[in-house]
């Protein structure tokens, strides 16, 4: 009898500490690449056309893509340049804030190269979203299908009153007509002001009738990432005051968000759940040439760092300036689920550009275009990594 007695409490107390295990969201699983390839079939899909006559489309960054239907995909764009591109040499001579794509799947199952929009005004090329103000736009970011109608995420940035640009908040447009092509969307508004170094902008993710918005509080090496979410169907009508936020293990109304563990803060990023990973999302830490991959089972974490799971080849992480500084710099790593062909698999782009942080190189931007050593400059990079369970 004592015998049992024993055994049924070691039962009870490990039945306990497994519920607590799962309930907290805790995993032992750890990842390993077991392959990784840089896809030519689907950098072909997002390379500037070559040798065409008039202006095209020569890169941008931010590049996300949304689901519209399983054959109809939007891809966001933030910085744009326009021009001409001949012989691998790019000239641009038009800069606007945002651009948008569509790639469409073929009879075949692959997709389409995206064909990328902007609006003209009386022969004037101007952005998708556009604030209407000389030193006010907007980046879109990242973004989700709603039930007929499509979320996005922007930072809402000016250059009054600053050397160089600020964040004010987030600007959330819900898209109206997101079949229709991108110069003609119609399109209502939200405005999400920072407050208390909080930006809801960082990343866009459906989970059934829930859709989980992801802030960026503070930037950096301190940034550090929180979490709201909203129904479908409150987002769709633009009910934002329904919105809650994660605080303290819990979802509450008016309360100063938690941060999430386990998860660094990013201005952008993507946030995406499959069987193989369950939550998962990759970012570039500051200062780095490597990308990390973060999985969690719940999306409120905590979230585990997996390590480093591709590093930024050459020429992006070993060009330095006469005075060894970097001469570029990659960010912007978002996930692209449709294109993986496997569960165990993951397709992302990343962007490349000229260092911010060193002075006087984003003035020379034309000139590293001109150079076909640089074909991939400030032109989102395709990836596709196989991953094992250890």
């Amino acid at each position: 009898m004592r015998k049992e007695n024993t055994l049924t409490r070691i039962y009870i107390v490990v039945s306990i500490l497994f519920s607590v295990i799962i309930t907290s969201g805790f995993s032992t699983v750890t990842y390993e690449v077991s392959k990784t390839i840089t896809p030519d079939s689907l950098q072909k899909m997002i390379n500037p056309p070559v040798n065409v006559t008039g202006t095209t489309w020569l890169g941008a960054d931010a590049s996300t893509s949304i689901e519209i239907d399983p054959d109809h995909y939007i891809w966001l764009f933030g910085d744009t340049l326009l021009g001409t591109s001949r012989d691998g040499k790019r000239d641009y001579s038009i800069f606007i804030h945002n651009t948008i794509g569509v790639a469409q799947r073929e009879e075949s199952g692959s997709f389409s190269a995206i064909k990328k929009y902007y609006r003209k005004d009386n022969s004037k090329i101007k952005a998708i979203f556009n604030s209407g103000k000389e030193k006010a736009f907007y980046w879109p970011l990242v973004g989700t299908m709603l039930d007929s109608s499509l979320l996005i995420a922007a930072d809402r940035i000016t250059t009054k009153n600053t050397n160089s640009f600020k964040t004010l908040g987030a600007e959330l447009f819900t898209v109206q007509n997101p079949l229709k092509s991108p110069d003609g969307w119609q399109y209502k508004r939200h405005y999400i002001p920072e407050e208390n170094g909080v930006v809801w902008s960082s990343a866009l993710t459906r989970r059934g009738n829930v859709v989980y918005l992801f802030g960026q509080r503070g930037t950096g090496f301190d940034a550090k990432t929180v979490l709201s979410r909203i129904s479908v169907a409150n987002a769709e009508s633009g009910k934002w005051e329904k919105r809650t936020v994660f605080s303290n293990e819990g979802w509450q109304k008016s309360a100063t968000p938690t941060t999430i563990k386990g998860l660094p803060g990013v201005s952008e990023t993507t946030v995406q759940h499959n069987p193989f990973f369950n939550w998962y999302s990759l970012q570039i830490p500051p200062l780095s040439d490597d990308i990390h991959l973060y999985t969690a089972e719940q999306i409120t974490g905590p979230w585990t760092d997996q390590g480093v799971v591709y590093s930024i080849p050459a020429p992006w992480s070993n060009t330095k300036t006469k005075d060894g500084k970097p001469v570029f710099i990659a960010y912007a790593v978002k996930s692209h689920p449709e294109l993986a062909e496997k569960e165990h698999e993951i397709v992302l782009t990343y962007n490349v550009n000229l260092d911010p942080f060193v002075k006087g190189l984003t003035d020379k931007l034309g000139e590293y275009l001109k150079n076909k050593a640089y074909e991939g400059l400030y032109v989102p990079q395709f990836v596709r990594i196989e991953f094992l369970k250890k």
